[in-house]
């Protein structure tokens, strides 16, 4: 079977710094903006580490021998449907954890009044009008689902709106590196700064809206959970796609495969220990931490980058 080459090193370069700009801003950002101090249930953030870990592992076993045969990456595919799978008993789950941790598990009235609880700011005039176009296509291409007519058509609805994040995320990746080239901005620094962060807008916006909200548990799941599909899926899909269509095993770059290693599993225990040391509450003080973090990781792959250090 014969084996091709593609510029694999770009995706999987993209996947690490949108994995470490998810975990260390997203998260810090949710602990820095939100104006009140967000307390998190310990359970969401381990289980959404460990499937992260997990997905990690499946990754770098992918990697190591430098390609991808089609068998590897439905793997890759098969491990992000064990992860649906948790998530569809993840209630009756969380509730015999609980019980063998003594813990009482919220009862259905609270959590009703937790759904109820809802705050909605006035948007500035200026960016109501500029919004308003991109509202009025949404409102007319993603069906509303929380209107009666809309209920049975979700798949619709996400599936479209799949759709439109594809459409503006590849239009933001493709302005911002011709702007790079206007400015003459390094490829690195663009990458690890503006096309990592960019591509992980939609994530950052929705944790943000959650956890302004109150819901710090759906902000940081969302922050992790967006890791494993991006390794699983957004790694394994293409990969099998194009092991398909080429008929032979993709060859990748396994040369930083260490470093890779050590960058995405030292930012998900830094991010975890700091969780936990804080007592699952998301203050100001851990927010600065998480984002210290992500400057350091900018620092490294910029000095690698201009070859400053070797490893």
């Amino acid at each position: 079977m014969g084996v091709f080459a593609v510029k694999n090193d770009v995706g999987i370069g993209t996947i690490v710094g949108s994995a470490v700009f998810n975990l260390c801003c997203i998260i810090g950002g949710t602990a820095l903006f939100t104006p009140q101090v967000l307390t998190i249930d310990w359970k969401p953030i381990t289980r959404d580490s460990l499937f992260y870990a997990a997905s990690i592992v499946a990754m770098i076993a992918v990697l190591v021998d430098g390609a991808v045969t089609l068998n590897e990456a439905i793997a890759l595919i098969v491990t992000y449907s064990l992860y649906v799978l948790f998530m569809y008993f993840n209630t009756p789950i969380f509730e015999a954890v609980s019980r063998c941790c003594g813990e009482s598990p919220s009862s259905p009235e609270e959590e009703e009044e937790e759904k109820k609880e809802d705050e909605e700011d006035e948007d500035s005039p200026i960016s109501a009008a500029i919004a308003r176009p991109l509202a009025l296509l949404f409102e007319v291409t993603i069906p509303n689902c929380s209107k009666e007519p809309n209920k049975g058509r979700y798949m619709t609805t996400f599936f479209t709106s799949v759709f439109w994040i594809g459409v503006l995320s590849y239009f933001m990746v493709t302005w911002a590196s011709k702007l790079g080239c206007i400015w003459n901005i390094h490829p690195a620094v663009m990458g690890v700064t503006i096309l990592a962060a960019g591509t992980s807008v939609p994530d950052a916006i929705g944790s943000l809206l959650v956890a302004r909200d109150g819901h710090g548990d759906m902000a940081v799941s969302n922050a992790i959970g967006s890791n494993v599909f991006d390794i699983l899926l957004g790694l394994g899909v293409p990969w099998v796609m194009g092991a398909v269509i080429y008929g032979g095993d993709v060859e990748v770059d396994a040369d930083n495969i260490v470093p890779l290693t050590l960058i995405l599993f030292g930012t998900l225990v830094g991010v975890y220990v700091v969780t936990v040391c804080s007592g699952f509450r998301l203050t100001k003080l851990v927010g600065a931490i998480f984002f210290s973090m992500y400057f350091l990781f900018v620092a490294y792959v910029l000095m690698h980058e201009f070859h400053m250090i070797s490893f």
